[in-house]
């Protein structure tokens, strides 16, 4: 026998994406996801360059190691947060920081 869903149920996905909207949650998400495409994204050299990587509301914080990648990257902003945002499925990032 099947159970009869009360509209008082949610689905289990409509849960988890409320959660991960709140504003505490939504920018640790973010990070932790970015974070583990970030290889994947921008390649190894990039990658091997990135000493930290953080989201602060809906900027992306990049600590990069090399004074050329850093100016490649600023100069690739506008790209670099359509890709990650694509990659993400949502228009989170507005702003990348590089330090």
């Amino acid at each position: 026998m099947l159970h009869k869903r009360n509209k008082s149920e949610e689905k289990l996905s409509d849960t988890i994406g409320d959660f991960i909207n709140q504003d505490k949650i939504k920018p640790k998400y973010f990070q932790t996801s970015i974070n583990s495409v970030w290889k994947e994204l921008m390649g190894e050299m990039v990658a091997g360059y990135t000493s930290s990587i953080k989201v602060s509301g809906n900027k992306l914080i990049l600590v990069i190691t090399s004074g050329p990648l850093k100016h490649e990257l600023a100069y690739n902003k506008d790209k670099l947060i359509n890709k990650i945002n694509e990659r993400m499925g949502e228009d989170y990032i507005k702003e990348i920081i590089i330090r």
